[in-house]
């Protein structure tokens, strides 16, 4: 069966050190996320290894990822521990700012409740305006 995927990317007028460790903070991520009520991480500061557990603002179960890959102030991976979908940032450094970069895929089946530019843009708002 063929991967399924999300790619979307904004330009965001800030240091890609600025966006890559707000995306990064659980606190964070409900603020541009609207769909998560809470992210907890098991450590920090967040490295290969780290688990994640967060809750949606509909729901009463918990979802646990890993990070399974991390470069600091480049890109993060996440993968759901329960299922094959996963969750790519990745920040590249332009001339007056950072294009990130959002990627969400499943190796098998469908990509459920997939991400919006909204959610970009509202990143893209809290980052330029702090």
């Amino acid at each position: 069966m063929k991967m399924k995927e999300n790619k979307l990317t904004i330009f965001i007028n800030k240091p890609v050190k600025e966006v890559f460790a707000y995306s990064l903070e659980s606190n964070n991520v409900p603020k541009w996320i609207t769909s998560i009520k809470e992210e907890i991480p098991s450590e920090i500061p967040v490295k290969v290894g780290t688990k994640l557990k967060n809750i949606g603002i509909n729901s009463s179960t918990w979802n646990y990822y890993e990070v399974v890959e991390f470069e600091q102030n480049k890109t993060f991976t996440l993968k759901r521990l329960n299922g094959d979908y996963f969750v790519k940032y990745t920040c590249t450094p332009k001339d007056s700012g950072t294009e990130f970069e959002y990627l969400e895929w499943v190796a098998n089946g469908d990509l459920d409740d997939l991400m919006g530019m909204s959610a970009l843009k509202l990143l893209k708002q809290l980052i330029e305006n702090q």
